[in-house]
Formats: structure tokens, sequence, C-alpha cells
């Protein structure tokens, strides 16, 4: 007997890692990464010029992908060296716009009397820009890279907080440098939920939903990313309806119990 409990702990403590392993290995599997980028495109200053402050994990690449200004174009830019090595919390200038021209005009003050004075209207909220790209996560690392095309048929919802908005549209395929992405134009600036439902035969690689603050005179760009279900033909890339990742874990474990036990019993009748 003492034989037996000799071996029954360390089996016990190994079939215990190993249940472990695949309860991790399935949270990671069934969680997707997050969404690759959202990108508020900079107001230009007052001299006409658009800066990009460099955020943590920032590179050339990244920041290519996101503004569509070249490489090399930053580095002339900026005057960095070739290997384009960027400080975090650093402004980079992307490019520069015209300036509108103030032409001063002399006018002559009109008098007009107190009781034809109307009051001024208060300006109605400014608008903004919003573009939904899904793309086709090759590598399966939720991040878009070079070479990845946009997808079509992903349904994108777009929806305020306070439910006066509500505007869908589906997304375009091509290439980047070809095709524009699905964009909304005249959004109020508010709170939104942004939604993207990925077409059949393909798995999410991010998040499909995305929460947004959408400001005045900017354009903010939102990637979601999917892969090719690796699903047998005519079968669901879901789970069976039914069925749940934990009985096939349990299984496992009972399984390599089972065997273990057994080899305990064989050394048993050996001694």
């Amino acid at each position: 007997m003492n034989s037996v409990k000799k071996f029954l702990l360390p089996l016990t403590i190994i079939v215990l890692a190993l249940a472990a392993g695949v309860l991790l290995w399935s949270a990671a599997s069934l969680h997707p990464a997050s969404a690759q980028a959202v990108y508020q495109t900079p107001t230009p200053d007052a001299e006409g010029r658009i800066y990009y402050t460099v955020e943590e994990g920032d590179t050339c690449t990244r920041i290519f992908l996101l503004t569509n200004v070249s490489i090399d174009e930053i580095i002339r830019l900026n005057g960095l060296t070739e290997s384009c090595s960027l400080i975090t919390g650093t402004k980079i200038l992307l490019g520069t716009v015209a300036a509108p021209a103030l032409t001063e005009t002399a006018m002559p003050t009109p008098t007009i009397a107190p009781e034809k004075i109307t009051p001024t209207p208060t300006p109605e909220p400014g608008f903004a820009k919003v573009c939904v790209v899904l793309f086709n996560d090759l590598d399966g690392t939720g991040m878009r890279t070079e070479g990845e095309t946009y997808l079509y048929g992903g349904v994108v919802s777009i929806n305020d907080r306070v439910g006066k908005v509500s505007l869908t549209g589906t997304t375009v395929a091509g290439n980047p440098d070809e095709v524009d992405p699905l964009c909304f134009e005249n959004i109020p600036e508010g709170s939104y939920n942004i939604t993207v439902a990925i077409p059949d035969g393909f798995n999410a690689t991010t998040i499909t939903n995305y929460p947004l603050e959408v400001k005045a005179g900017e354009q903010a760009t939102i990637d979601f990313g999917a892969q090719v279900s690796t699903a047998a033909p005519g079968q669901d890339a879901a789970a069976p309806a039914g069925r749940s990742p934990i009985l096939g874990i349990v299984g496992i474990v009972v399984l390599a119990a089972g065997i273990g036990l057994w080899i305990v019993m064989w050394r048993q009748r050996k001694v």
C-alpha cells in the first residue's frame, strides 16, 4: 500500500500540471487579440503642420501603415537616420498643409438699434469621419502588416451611446494602396460603439467591438482582423452547439489518470 501511495503522489502532480496547461491553452485560444489600431488624424496647427506623437512600441513601419506617410518621407521630414529610430513621447512631422490666408478688409461698423439685435445661434457640434478596415490576418497576429489586404463582407455597425446615430455598411476588398476602406462621413462628435460581423468562412483574430470617442474635425480608422477558418468543408468554424471545450479537457485528464493508475498497478504486480 505504501508503494501505491509512493507512485500516486507524483502521478497526481503530473495530472494536475497537465490539466493546468490544457486550461491555459484553451483560455488563450478562446480570447482574440485587441483590434490592431485606432488612429485619430491630427488636426494641423496654426501654421499647417501635422504632427504625430510617438507611442510606446511605435515604429516607422507602424506609423506608415496608420498614416500612409512613407517611411522615406518620415525620415526626410524629421532628419532621422536610415534606421528610423523613434523616442516615445516625442512629436514627429507628418506633413504640412497650406494655412488659410487671412485678408483684412476695412468695413464700416453699422449702427444697429438694440431692439433689432437678435441672439447669435449656438454653433452646431462638429463632425468627423470614421473608417473601418477588415483585413485578412494571414499570420494571425491581430496586427495588420504589409501584404495583408482588405476583406469583403464584414457588416459594420456604428451606434452612438444616446441612440441618435445608427449606421451600417459592408467592408470592401482589395489592396490598401488601390482601394479606400469603408468610411462614414459627417459623424457627430460623441461616444460610439463600433462593431463588425465577420463573414462566413473566417474567424476573428481581434475583438469585434470597439468603443470610440469621435472628435470634431478628425478622422478615426479602426482595424479589425479575420483569418480563414480551419474547419473542414461543410463544417461550421464555431464549436458545435451543446459541446464545451471543458468536457474535452476533463476527458484528457481522466484518460491520463487512468493510464497512470494502470502503470502503478502493473508495477505492483511485478514487485
